[in-house]
């Protein structure tokens, strides 16, 4: 269909008496082209029983789309007139979130033991679409950051906390989020978050608990995870220069989240965020490793978790 984007034809005029401006008439025909060959890649995959990312139909109609935001536009704008999520329709976000420790793949009599697998397997829809998935674990860890996450993988912490390990790489996508919802119901394990004490981190928390809002994966929310840390408590355990002023941008991230309808059950959340903005003080999680990541695993991480020390 892009061979439509080298006429200019007036397709509107034909069936109609009113007039359009031509700069109107160009960019609905280019909408039009953009949608029916979204939906003329999908309906191929699905006859061919194929899946691809948004990505890879982003290259796929590289002479129709000039960004990546107008493809997902227009696909989420084909699932919403045929009416079915997007990975009915075997189109799946990019990569992006990562998953390790104590869970086992097994399909076609074959076995992928994720805590063998070297900082684990990059998060996609259909990764749990397997004959049996298997987990020892007792948690589920969340990380805000792939830095921390490697750390982790590297100390093989699920072999002192027994855990599945994620991360979101910040903001999580749709696959993240909704993979960590089916290892929750699946399995029925506590779920912890640790991100930085700072507002974006809250606010990652809290997208995690809430799914989101503005499109169909909204369903994916889990609603029972723990934050862990970091708090304002910490404060003392780090170095003074590790401690940094909110900037103006944080600070209406902060009163937003609190003047929000979020933190309505979250009273101990409330709390750290008022604390927050009352001392005007932020620190990343990175500050903790002058403690050495030994005995911030240990005598940190590991002790809140077992002894339920989180807010929720």
């Amino acid at each position: 269909m892009s061979w439509l984007l080298n006429f200019d034809v007036d397709i509107f005029k034909a069936n109609s008496e009113k007039q359009y401006p031509r700069r109107l008439l160009n960019r609905r025909l280019v909408g039009l082209c953009r949608t029916v060959s979204v939906v003329e890649l999908v309906n191929d995959m699905i006859i061919q029983d194929k899946s691809c990312t948004q990505r890879e139909i982003y290259y796929k109609l590289y002479n129709l789309f000039s960004e990546q935001c107008q493809t997902n536009r227009h696909i989420l704008h084909v699932c919403r007139i045929l009416g079915f999520p997007r990975a009915s329709l075997n189109v799946y976000a990019s990569e992006k979130g990562c998953i390790g420790g104590l869970l086992v793949l097994r399909k076609n009599n074959k076995r992928l033991n994720l805590n063998e697998v070297e900082n684990g397997l990059m998060i996609n829809d259909s990764l749990l679409k397997v004959d049996r998935v298997e987990s020892q674990a007792n948690y589920i860890l969340v990380v805000e950051k792939y830095s921390l996450y490697q750390k982790l993988c590297e100390k093989e912490i699920w072999n002192i906390l027994p855990c599945i390990l994620i991360t979101g790489k910040g903001m999580p996508d749709f696959s993240t989020r909704k993979i960590i919802c089916e290892l929750v119901e699946l399995f029925q394990l506590e779920c912890v978050y640790m991100g930085d004490y700072d507002p974006y981190g809250f606010r990652i928390y809290l997208s995690y608990k809430e799914g989101c809002k503005t499109n169909e994966d909204a369903i994916f929310a889990c609603s029972d995870m723990r934050w862990v840390g970091m708090n304002s408590q910490d404060m003392e355990l780090i170095p003074k220069e590790a401690l940094l002023a909110l900037s103006r941008r944080d600070k209406n991230v902060l009163r937003n989240m609190l003047n929000g309808d979020s933190l309505r059950c979250s009273a101990k959340v409330r709390w750290e965020l008022t604390q927050m903005e009352t001392l005007n003080r932020k620190f990343e999680i990175e500050a903790m490793e002058s403690l050495g990541m030994d005995l911030f695993i240990r005598e940190y991480l590991i002790r809140r978790v077992m002894r339920r020390e989180w807010a929720s």
